[in-house]
């Protein structure tokens, strides 16, 4: 009778996740250090960041006052 082997794992700089956001294959490695996002996500986020007054599907920003006001909000 021979003891079964456990699988090793590939090591973290060559395993492959998903990114959180896009669902595109990413190296777990560079997913880890972006808090499980892809690199481009990233500077999408940040290039939204500064334009995006207010985003409800993605939850960025604040209900402008304009938009408060008309819908009694």
């Amino acid at each position: 009778m021979t003891a079964l082997a456990h699988p090793q794992l590939a090591p973290a700089s060559s395993r492959m996740v998903r990114c959180a956001w896009c669902r595109q294959p990413v190296r777990l490695i560079v997913a880890s250090k972006h808090q499980g996002v892809c690199p481009l996500c990233v500077a999408e986020n940040a290039e939204l960041g500064w334009r995006t007054v207010y985003d409800r599907r993605r939850g960025l920003g604040e209900i402008p006052a304009n938009l408060r006001a008309a819908y009694n909000l």
